[in-house]
């Protein structure tokens, strides 16, 4: 009587050990207090002495948490683009692409204002000297993924029209966040924008090359 294939026993997924999840917990409690005093402060004002006091550890102890500042905005960088992430994993949008399109630059929108600070972490390049890591930026390229394949799908390849996607909806947030936090002056034309973005980035992605290199020319100019 013959057998069937051996059953392929998947590896048992490894549990974090208690001490591995106190670990855990901590440094997401110090994540969260250096949120805190960046909205109080600023994204450049937070003292690391002050956090550690309101985590309950003595300084020296922080670095085995963050071994320096960077790493700390590191670890802030990844989560506030994780954040992006899973909220557009869990959007429903409209069947139709261009419908989709506005859903998902309103949302991106409200994602910056919503918080100023995170917005001034993730997209302004404020901290002197700061460069997220590889792993980071890997989180983020994910959330742009989202607005690539959302151009893509409306109709809109190439890096023209993202480009100029991201340009617009960043500036129009940083409009609304500068000027009149928590209003609308700037963030209402949002579909309105997004609309005549698509029109200019498929008339520059079907022009001409010369035409393009002309216009070019004359914008650097």
């Amino acid at each position: 009587m013959s057998r069937g294939p051996a059953a392929v026993t998947e590896p048992a997924e490894e549990r974090p050990s208690p001490r591995e999840r106190r670990h855990l917990a901590r440094r997401e409690q110090i994540l969260t207090v250096a949120w805190e005093l960046a909205r109080r402060d600023g994204v450049t004002g937070i003292s690391l002495r002050e956090l550690a006091d309101r985590v309950d550890l003595r300084q020296p102890s922080l670095y085995s948490y963050f071994p320096s500042k960077a790493d700390l905005y590191d670890a802030m960088f990844a989560e506030g683009f994780q954040e992006l992430v899973d909220e557009r994993e869990q959007m429903v949008l409209d069947s139709d692409p261009g419908v989709a399109l506005r859903q998902g630059c309103r949302h991106f929108v409200e994602f910056c204002t919503r918080d100023p600070v995170r917005y001034q972490l993730l997209f302004q390049h404020s901290i002197p000297g700061f460069a997220p890591s590889e792993a980071s930026m890997e989180i983020s390229r994910r959330a742009l993924g989202f607005l690539q394949d959302w151009l893509e799908a409306a109709g809109v390849t190439g890096p023209v029209g993202l480009d100029l996607m991201r340009a617009m909806l960043l500036g129009v947030a940083g409009e609304q966040i500068a000027n009149e936090p928590g209003g609308s002056r700037w963030t209402r034309f949002t579909d309105d924008l997004v609309g005549a973005a698509v029109e200019i980035a498929r008339r520059r992605e079907t022009a001409p090359r010369s035409s393009r290199n002309h216009r070019k020319g004359r914008s650097r100019a």
